[in-house]
């Protein structure tokens, strides 16, 4: 089972491991050295994903970058600097749901509840208005994208959003009225044609 600790003992210390991975780019040692921290890797996973499904992937992800990452650094502590990127990857999939929620929230609004009508059960559908939802937010003018994001995304109130941008209340909710119509038209458009 890939997350169980290894008992199997190595002639070769973690730092031997990564010098001929990077010698020979033979990804079994690699392979040898991840599996010294797998259930370390997992449990951090699944102390930050809460899922076990989710912490399985993750553990399997996290050995691909790894691959990727031994190449060319340098690493004194492999242990710790494994950790730091678990820790890392972790948040930033965390970061990257957070995102994908919060832009779904645009279509649950009810100036596009009409026009473009979200499935939760189909997740590629659910999926594909997301791309599509982020393609119309880089095809509106930029003040309004900006007024948008900070209002929904973010959840900044209009005195907020002033502040930020540096325009007035009235520019701000005229950018964000107008952001959501062009939006809006743009989702009806795209989604009439797939």
């Amino acid at each position: 089972m890939l997350f169980r600790r290894s008992n199997k003992k190595s002639l070769y210390s973690d730092q031997e491991l990564i010098k001929k991975y990077q010698a020979t780019k033979d990804v079994s040692y690699v392979g040898e050295l991840y599996q010294r921290y797998t259930h370390l890797v997992f449990g951090v996973c699944l102390k930050y994903l809460k899922d076990e499904e989710d912490a399985k992937d993750a553990t399997m992800q996290i050995f691909e970058k790894l691959l990727q990452a031994l190449k060319t650094q340098e690493v004194s502590k492999f242990q710790n600097w494994l950790l730091v990127l678990v820790r890392n990857y972790c948040l930033m999939e965390l970061r990257g749901r957070k995102s994908r929620e919060n832009k779904s929230l645009l279509y649950q609004l009810p100036d596009f509840e009409g026009s473009f009508d979200l499935d939760n059960s189909a997740t590629s559908d659910f999926e594909e208005k997301i791309t599509h939802l982020e393609s119309g937010l880089r095809l509106i003018p930029e003040e309004q994208r900006i007024c948008l994001e900070l209002f929904y995304l973010q959840q900044k109130c209009y005195q907020e959003i002033a502040q930020i941008t540096g325009y007035n209340i009235s520019k701000v909710k005229s950018y964000i009225q107008n952001g959501k119509r062009n939006l809006r038209i743009y989702l009806e458009k795209h989604h009439d044609h797939s």
